[in-house]
């Protein structure tokens, strides 16, 4: 009996669902465009089996769907609409679309896979979203998936600048920000000169190759390199390497050329000369003979210089 109680009242139940579904199973109020809809579930929904795409096209036409909303807007472009529905037929409009969400809900799609899309539209991001103005984006190409995926603009960016075209790609600072530090303000040349695309460090600049700042010589760049320009220095930018001293330095060991400074002194230890591409610390003694026999034919040549000029004058 008491069975037979269940399985009536189960019944009525249904009964009443079937007849009045909006009182009974209305979960909530329809969007604006639908509330011709409120008392009419069947209009959308087949009993126990969803709604159907049929009833959906029915009244909304897939090749015209967005052509009063989707609009894309462009700086660069007039608008146009952003027509694509015709793309998905094979598609259920429940996929992305729900309602009974409230009369002007703040998000009309429960959700939207790219992966729907086939495959000629999903490459051509452009006929669907407007190309960003900025100055990085207008150096590119139209392939946004080579940097972004379907998943979200800013998800797992992948930048290559190979990518970036014409001058823009030897102007870095149209991207970023120049260093505001002593050195680089000072740096009038392209970042390629020093740094590669891949990363900013390490640098291919190592100032140890041509000199090493230690000592005293850790000073500001434009102390040796004047006017900004790296390509030369002078030695004589402090009290202690005035020209006078150094040639005098230089002449009481036999040395007349002395130009180039950093071709034999790579640091401030004076006493570290570089000669024929050895250390004075590290010379064999071939290399000290010949040393010695540069230094005896310099004085020599001094001596004869000296003896002529000495003549000269008497005459």
């Amino acid at each position: 009996m008491k069975k037979i109680i269940v399985l009536g009242i189960v019944i009525v139940f249904i009964g009443l669902m079937y007849q009045y579904p909006h009182g009974m199973l209305n979960p909530g109020e329809l969007v604006e465009g639908h509330q011709k809809l409120n008392d009419k579930c069947l209009g959308c929904h087949n009993p126990f089996w969803g709604i159907s795409n049929d009833k959906c096209v029915s009244c909304h036409k897939l090749s015209d769907i967005g052509k009063d909303t989707l609009m894309l807007s462009d700086a660069n472009t007039t608008n146009k609409n952003v027509l694509f529905h015709h793309q998905l037929s094979n598609q259920k409009c429940t996929s992305c679309h729900t309602d009974h969400k409230g009369l002007k809900p703040e998000m009309s799609l429960s959700s939207f896979n790219h992966e729907m899309l086939p495959t000629t539209m999903i490459s051509n991001c452009n006929s669907c979203h407007g190309q960003p103005t900025d100055n990085l984006h207008k150096q590119l190409t139209t392939a946004c998936k080579n940097c972004h995926n379907t998943k979200g603009w800013k998800s797992s960016v992948i930048f290559n600048h190979d990518m970036i075209q014409g001058d823009a790609k030897n102007n870095c600072t149209s991207c970023h920000k120049e260093p505001d530090d002593s050195f680089h303000q000072q740096v009038k040349d392209n970042c390629d000169k020093c740094h590669s695309t891949s990363q900013w460090k390490p640098s291919t600049f190592n100032h140890s190759t041509y000199f090493q700042l230690d000592g005293d010589h850790n000073a500001k760049c434009n102390t040796c390199h004047t006017n900004n320009n790296f390509s030369i220095y002078t030695c004589y930018g402090c009290h202690e390497h005035s020209e006078r001293n150094i040639q005098q330095e230089h002449n009481e060991e036999g040395i007349f050329n002395f130009t180039n400074c950093t071709s034999c002194h790579k640091s401030s230890n004076e006493h570290d000369i570089i000669m024929n591409g050895n250390s004075n610390q590290k010379l064999n003694q071939k290399d000290l003979n010949n040393v010695k026999d540069y230094i005896k034919s310099q004085e020599k040549d001094k001596k004869k210089e000296h003896e002529e000029k000495k003549e000269h004058d008497n005459d």
